[in-house]
């Protein structure tokens, strides 16, 4: 079981829902948000980057949804609607909006576009988590076994470090110079292990 939980922090005003959603995944009040945040209201922005960083909190940058079923463990939902910008915390199967509430299932009218994954380790604690793995991957892995079995070894955050932290690569020969770069550093892990 996950010593990691979620307290409810709504929004205190139209436009802190990254400060909310800050003070959720931190576990701090509401107000100290506000200030480490300085005042800047923008989803993704360098200062909600430094913010988790403050916290000891690592993460993935943002990435597009390509199925709703498929969200990792803890992640900030960025949700479009028709006139702004909104910032969720998703956490094991519940969203937790700062301006809708806690829902089971996300119904209000906006669209969820991006998240971002975070990666606190109590999260992990006792818990088996699938990964989908892309297929240029799969592919990279079908040539490389040995990088695989390496691969399979280790623990869920350093799995998806590994094949998603190189998302925003949309180059396909950047992202293949990449995903060789990750074989080669699976393989000499694999040495130290």
């Amino acid at each position: 079981m996950s010593k990691f939980s979620i307290t409810y922090v709504p929004q205190p005003d139209f436009s802190s829902c990254d400060e909310a959603c800050l003070a959720m995944v931190a576990q701090i009040p509401i107000e100290e948000a506000i200030v480490v945040m300085k005042g800047t209201r923008a989803s993704g922005s360098s200062h909600f980057y430094k913010a988790l960083k403050k916290y000891k909190i690592d993460y993935l940058s943002w990435r597009a949804v390509e199925d709703l079923k498929e969200f990792p463990p803890l992640c900030i939902l960025l949700v479009g609607f028709p006139t702004y910008g909104h910032s969720v915390v998703y956490y094991d199967g519940i969203y937790y909006d700062p301006e809708f509430g806690v829902l089971e299932s996300y119904t209000p009218e906006g669209q969820i576009t991006h998240f971002m994954e975070l990666f606190i380790d109590e999260v992990y604690e006792g818990k088996q988590i699938d990964i989908r793995i892309p297929n240029d991957f799969k592919e990279a892995f079908k040539l490389d076994q040995d990088a695989y079995q390496i691969f399979e070894r280790l623990p869920y955050p350093q799995k998806s470090k590994s094949i998603n932290g190189i998302s925003h690569y949309k180059n396909p020969v950047v992202r293949k110079k990449n995903i060789e770069k990750i074989m080669a550093s699976l393989k000499k892990q694999g040495e130290s292990i």
